[in-house]
């Protein structure tokens, strides 16, 4: 009955979530039309497409290196080919889930399949993505001196940046702290007992340079691709738009797709990109059409990750992959 119970609950997460997406990208569609989406995203040119597409399989690389740098830190090696082709497989797996950290749960099971420790990997996936947040929200902050005097009406833009770095690195530092918090015999508790292994990881991962160098330079780094995957498409469609104003305004776009409501992100992404685009002067049919290709790119993309998956079989991490 509870089994049953269960999976009544998640088909209905998956309905509402579902119509969560067709419904943003229903209402986007009527209000800048149809045809004037889909004529935008035809006239892309075919070299800029290539480019854009090659960056997004870029992407799973650097973030394979990065995810297999986290796991260096916190002294779970993970070889960084295994760690590329199974941020692949998940990548494609994102597409198919619920959200866009689906695949998160798909690289847990095929590292601990893989024969490491589950709860060194659960640590290991929980900082990639925490790392990739402050990565996306630092590097937004950063960018935001040299593109702001340029955008319109972003007030609350900056405000809401500012906001979320703080709460970002806030956020980070309590976890922290976290086994320093007397339990008593809560410690018996093995989530109790998890988040203080999480929070000893997460001071090797950040507070050691010879960690945090090359960690954050693959989080940064991965973020940089895609705001220039997302450039090459727009100057592709023959937009006026800046790198630096995809560098400031594409991250957070990335950080609201994330919000558990929708399918893969779908129609949360090109509702933020309507609005965010919007400060660099991107019509709405543009940033709306810019957000449905940049979705298609990636999805085409993560295809050759089912391949992967049907391959993958029970092959080791150290089957055929080098540190």
């Amino acid at each position: 009955m509870k089994s049953g119970r269960r999976s009544w609950f998640r088909w209905l997460g998956f309905a509402v979530k579902l119509a969560v997406s067709v419904a943003l990208i229903w209402f986007l569609l009527g209000s800048v039309g149809v045809r004037d989406a889909l004529d935008r995203m035809l006239a892309v040119h075919p070299a800029w497409l290539g480019g854009a597409m090659g960056l997004a399989v870029l992407q799973n690389v650097l973030c394979g290196i990065r995810w297999s740098a986290v796991s260096r830190a916190i002294n779970q090696p993970l070889p960084f080919l295994a760690a590329i082709r199974f941020f692949y497989i998940g990548t494609f797996f994102n597409q198919l889930l619920p959200s866009t950290v689906g695949g998160d749960a798909v690289r847990v099971y095929l590292t601990h399949r893989s024969g490491l420790a589950l709860g060194r990997v659960v640590n290991g996936v929980l900082l990639d993505r925490m790392v990739t947040v402050l990565a996306l929200v630092t590097l937004a902050t950063a960018m935001l001196p040299f593109a702001v005097a340029g955008f319109t009406d972003a007030d609350w833009f900056v405000r809401g940046i500012w906001t979320v770095l703080v709460l970002a690195w806030g956020g980070t530092g309590f976890v922290m702290v976290l086994d320093r918090i007397p339990v008593g015999r809560l410690s018996r508790f093995a989530i109790v007992r998890g988040l203080s292994a999480l929070a000893a990881d997460t001071r090797v991962a950040l507070l050691r340079i010879r960690h945090a160098a090359p960690v954050g330079f693959w989080s940064v780094a991965g973020h940089v691709n895609l705001s220039l995957m997302v450039y090459a498409l727009a100057v592709g469609m023959g937009n006026d738009i800046g790198i630096v104003e995809c560098l400031v305004l594409f991250p957070p776009v990335l950080l609201v797709q994330t919000l558990p409501i929708s399918i893969a992100g779908w129609g949360v992404r090109e509702g933020a990109m309507v609005t965010l685009f919007a400060f660099a002067g991107v019509s709405a049919d543009s940033a709306l059409a810019l957000s449905l290709l940049f979705g298609v790119a990636i999805a085409v993309t993560s295809l050759p990750g089912a391949i992967l998956w049907v391959l993958s079989g029970k092959r080791t991490v150290a089957d055929g992959d080098t540190a």
